[in-house]
């Protein structure tokens, strides 16, 4: 009882020291307080009016028989779409406009044994997307679609459809790599891998009611997650403590305790030098084979343009007949990706479908099929804004090469063309 007593003292004695400080402040906190409140509701009511106002186009991307360019092609196209990136929004243009980043969403459907590829995007950039392909891709069709998505009932799983999906991310930080197509390619065709290959397989057996969606938007990002990379090079070859020490003393590359012993030793600049880089060379000397891999394929990333990527899966079914087979083989497809001493793809936890514990488990189901569908159709960027760059883009959305059997892939069976230009009319 006593302790229950003193409990009670040491609270009321609390709650009367916050009252006695809350009565002199209120009048000097509670405004600020009010006017961060508006100001966080104001930046969202200008960038949702700001992305309400943004004209989408969805273009489907036919693919010609016999692509002969590997995945590199397809780095070239990712590059364009980095264009519209501001290299930074003004005050005024933030918080005033509410203007943000333009993303693009780069998509793969497969449906009733068919596979399209559709990329959408703000109108003002259709030419610059449609040259980019035109360019790489020159017997390519491009053709305004309708919208597959706004086809569907507006709410998701229905009594006739059922609906599993998840969002991709990544499990080690944006800088480390995942396996790309250079690792994938061989010099001699018939031992060629294409990653894309394995989905084109599925998708050619769905059925009538079945459909699968991969979406990757993409937004252009600057160079925080360049900086980070480079800090985690640093780390690990020890040069930031080489930094570290430097920045003691600017110019004199000297640590405290060296500076302290300079009246009885002298400190050559040229021997610390010596002794730095001797520690330098040694610290690469003890990296596993793994770690130099992992050092040298943070590098390469960080070189590239990247992108904030958020990647979503979704697969839908009639009720009746809903299976999850093919959900294994959409999960497979990212997974040829991963690389255990450098980074890889998992479904995120939070997202999926069929991971929901403890009470109101139906309810709570039900809700989450329901928001990974409208994610999907708004183009909402998921929670992690992890950094995949041109390269690794290209890696998991690209046309099938040609040592690739297509299948029931959509195609072009000639490139349509205008008529001659000395061709007589008739008036």
């Amino acid at each position: 009882m006593e302790i229950i007593q003193l409990l009670e003292q040491t609270f009321l004695g609390f709650w009367e020291s916050v009252k006695a400080v809350w009565s002199q402040v209120w009048w000097f906190a509670l405004p600020l307080m009010a006017f961060f409140v508006f100001w966080e509701f104001w930046v969202l009511y200008l960038q949702f009016r700001f992305i309400t106002r943004i004209k989408w186009v969805l273009l489907e991307i036919k693919v010609p028989k016999g692509v002969l360019k590997t995945p590199k092609a397809m780095e070239q196209i990712f590059a364009a779409a980095h264009a519209p990136y501001s290299y930074g929004l003004r005050f005024a243009e933030k918080y005033w406009e509410g203007i943000v980043e333009y993303w693009m969403s780069f998509e793969i459907v497969g449906r009733a044994g068919e596979t399209h590829f559709y990329l959408r995007l703000p109108k003002q950039f259709r030419n610059l997307m449609e040259s980019a392909i035109y360019a790489q891709y020159p017997a390519a069709e491009i053709t305004e679609a309708e919208d597959y998505v706004r086809a569907m009932p507006k709410i998701l799983p229905n009594k006739a459809t059922e609906l599993y999906g998840y969002e991709i991310i990544l499990r080690q930080p944006e800088y480390f790599p995942i396996r790309t197509y250079p690792m994938f390619e061989e010099s001699v065709e018939e031992r060629r891998v294409d990653t894309i290959g394995a989905l084109l397989e599925t998708t050619s057996k769905l059925k009538s009611d079945e459909q699968i969606w991969i979406q990757i938007l993409c937004r252009p990002t600057g160079d925080d997650w360049k900086k980070r990379g480079e800090a985690a090079v640093a780390k690990m070859t020890g040069l930031d403590e080489k930094k570290k020490k430097e920045s003691w003393f600017p110019g004199l590359g000297l640590s405290v305790g060296e500076i302290a012993r300079a009246p009885f030793e002298h400190p050559s600049e040229e021997i610390q030098k010596k002794k730095d880089d001797s520690k330098f060379n040694f610290r690469m000397l003890l990296l596993t084979p793994g770690q130099k891999e992992a050092l040298e394929g943070i590098e390469r990333k960080i070189a590239k343009l990247g992108f904030e990527t958020t990647i979503r899966c979704v697969y839908l079914d009639s009720r009746n007949a809903f299976s999850r087979d093919n959900v294994a083989a959409m999960t497979g497809y990212f997974r040829q990706f991963n690389t255990q001493n450098m980074n890889l793809f998992r479904p995120d936890k939070k997202t999926m479908t069929g991971s929901v514990h403890g009470l109101f488990k139906p309810t709570r189901l039900n809700w989450r099929r329901r928001l990974i569908f409208e994610k999907y159709r708004d183009l909402l960027f998921n929670r992690h804004k992890h950094v995949l760059n041109i390269e690794e883009l290209a890696t998991i959305y690209h046309f099938p090469i040609l040592g690739v059997e297509p299948g029931a892939l959509e195609k072009i069976e000639s490139r349509k063309g205008g008529p001659p230009m000395r061709l007589p009319t008739v008036d």
